[in-house]
């Protein structure tokens, strides 16, 4: 292929920005992820392949079917970072436009998918709150619940803990304090904590905050009867006008499974539908006490999990713009699954090229109790 920009072209573009995103992925980075090979566009809806869990029976016990199940993901992310080249930008050396421009734009395109699988903190219903003056037990009451959940905590490979500036001071402090001749620990003179109690940490900006909702009494009762699946159920008895955000925790009693508010809910006289999910794992007869979890105002949500608590799928976008002139590369990393196209067209009114780098992708929740929230003090 000719090449008219000479050190800038869309394969070039395409592959750098590809490095760059696969090294600056955050959360996005220890997830599940999955890939349609085929040109998707913006809304649609791929199926994506959950790994498969297997239960030991007696023997002899029929075989499993091996036809796994899948969870379905809409593709609702188009990110896109453009910029101009001039004549002067045109003659710079690689490393030069590596360093300028290409990354630059793959870590704008890398913040905006870390921070929408953050988001998805919102959908996990277990968690603990970190008490007033920190403490390692904090870390190992959030370690006990998700034993008790059935994560498998002896995969140390997949296990993550993402946290924030203030938990990770934190956690650096006690370390620092209880640690023998912790001046001599690479690591935390690095400021970095690497693997504590089974899990990979990781520090991210990313790290999101949660406004609870405001109800002094935040324990009501469930309105009649209401099948498995259910996803929306009737409530009466909490605090006049209290309320409740999305993310917020419920606990239903005698159901083991916990439970997120998926929408903003104001009570009237006490009374209100509350949407939740997952749908409900437990039928429920009516008169059932239901209580939500409020942390209360801004707290950032540390999240600890396992690989396949969540799935980032991404898909090709389409190349059908080269057969108008512009100059069109899409790559796709096959080991991790991410997935880039770069543009490059001309303008002719203002003499400049355009260059664009763009991701299609959706971000899914494959097993919500193989995650769980810490939340800051």
């Amino acid at each position: 292929m000719s090449n008219a920009f000479g050190n800038y072209n869309e394969i070039f573009f395409a592959q750098e920005a590809l490095l760059v995103l696969h090294k600056a992925l955050g959360m996005a980075g220890r997830v599940f992820r999955g890939y349609d090979p085929s040109p998707q566009a913006y809304g649609d809806t791929i199926r994506l392949r959950r790994p498969t869990a297997f239960t030991a029976a007696n023997a002899p016990a029929a075989a499993t079917d091996l036809n796994p199940d899948s969870v379905t993901v809409t593709l609702d992310q188009w990110k896109e970072v453009k910029f101009l080249l001039t004549d002067k930008d045109l003659s710079l050396t690689r490393p030069r436009i590596i360093a300028d421009h290409i990354t630059p734009a793959a870590y704008a395109l890398a913040d905006a998918i870390d921070q929408a699988g953050a988001a998805l903190y919102k959908k996990i219903p277990y968690g603990n709150q970190a008490s007033s003056t920190f403490a390692l037990s904090d870390i190992t009451a959030a370690h006990q619940g998700m034993f008790n959940n059935k994560v498998p905590m002896n995969d140390s490979a997949n296990l993550h803990a993402m946290v924030g500036g203030s938990m990770q001071a934190n956690i650096l402090n006690k370390l620092t304090a209880t640690t023998a001749s912790a001046t001599q620990d690479p690591a935390l003179m690095r400021g970095a904590i690497t693997s504590l109690y089974g899990f990979n940490w990781f520090a991210n900006q990313n790290t999101p905050s949660h406004t609870s909702g405001v109800a002094a009494d935040n324990a009501g009762t469930v309105n009649g009867a209401n099948a498995i699946g259910t996803t929306s159920i009737a409530v009466s008895n909490f605090q006049a006008a209290g309320t409740l955000k999305t993310g917020d925790i419920l606990t239903i009693t005698g159901d083991p499974q916990q439970y997120n508010v998926a929408a903003d809910v104001t009570f009237s006289s006490g009374a209100a539908t509350i949407t939740i999910t997952p749908g409900l794992k437990q039928a429920t007869v009516g008169s059932e006490v239901i209580t939500a979890t409020l942390f209360g105002s801004a707290k950032v949500q540390n999240i600890l999990f396992h690989r396949n608590a969540f799935a980032l799928a991404m898909a090709p976008l389409s190349e059908l713009g080269g057969q108008l002139g512009a100059r069109i590369a899409t790559v796709t990393d096959p080991i991790t699954n991410l997935t880039l196209r770069s543009r490059m067209y001309y303008d002719g009114t203002n003499s400049a090229v355009h260059v664009a780098l763009d991701v299609l992708y959706g971000w899914a929740i494959l097993d919500p109790n193989l995650a769980w929230r810490l939340s800051d003090y």
